[in-house]
């Protein structure tokens, strides 16, 4: 308890202290004085997940459609929802067998949620992949996605894309049919050395001072379908 308290001073320290230096450069005010970070989109979003089953209280469990989930490896985060996975190469024989790009196999306005973790960086026609999602979300249904917008190039299977939140907000408000009700990036892991995560890439890129890839930004986005 003690050590997590002296860590969020330390970080408000710095805060403080970046504000009244580099802080005050031109730069910093004209390219990047509204970057909304939203801390452990993780832990947002399980709270975000309970506040919806409360609107759905007296009714059956929800439907929740995980995209990309292909070990089921979400499941804890969907408790009280019945909970679904969709992957093109599933790993569990519960979990569906589809591309998000093109489902016609799942139905208009199914799910009350539609969610994916770290999945668009990987998606060949991510404009695609998010019409499908907004298709298949029932009207007034919840919509979250969160991916990358700095990450060491990763290729499972390929490794497509990065996004900005405003990015990856405009690929679902661009249907015309999503309100926005979040959006940001999550830097809990910013510094975190990904060297040698993937045994092929290990010595990829070469190794500097800093060890390894040290610039892990994660970009949430949060939105709600409109009723028809």
């Amino acid at each position: 308890m003690f050590g997590n308290k002296l860590r969020k001073l330390r970080y408000k320290l710095l805060q403080r202290l970046f504000d009244f230096t580099l802080g005050r450069l031109e730069s910093r005010r004209t390219y990047s004085p509204d970057i909304r970070i939203v801390g452990d989109s993780l832990q947002l979003v399980k709270r975000v997940l309970e506040r919806e089953l409360e609107r759905h209280s007296g009714e059956k469990s929800p439907l929740l459609l995980d995209v990309g989930g292909r070990k089921r490896e979400r499941a804890w985060l969907a408790e009280g929802y019945d909970y679904r996975a969709m992957d093109i190469i599933p790993q569990d024989e519960h979990v569906i067998v589809g591309d998000i790009c093109h489902c016609p196999e799942i139905a208009d306005d199914t799910f009350d949620v539609v969610m994916s973790f770290d999945v668009f960086e990987h998606v060949q026609r991510p404009w695609d992949a998010a019409e499908e999602c907004v298709r298949i979300l029932k009207p007034g249904g919840l919509m979250i996605h969160r991916t990358l917008f700095a990450w060491r190039y990763h290729p499972h299977p390929i490794d497509y894309w990065r996004y900005s939140a405003e990015g990856l907000e405009y690929l679902f408000s661009r249907t015309g049919r999503m309100e926005t009700l979040e959006k940001g990036y999550d830097l809990k892991i910013r510094r975190l050395d990904k060297r040698g995560e993937m045994a092929d890439l290990r010595d990829k890129p070469p190794l500097d001072y800093l060890g390894g890839f040290r610039e892990n930004w994660r970009t949430l986005y949060i939105g709600r379908k409109k009723e028809a």
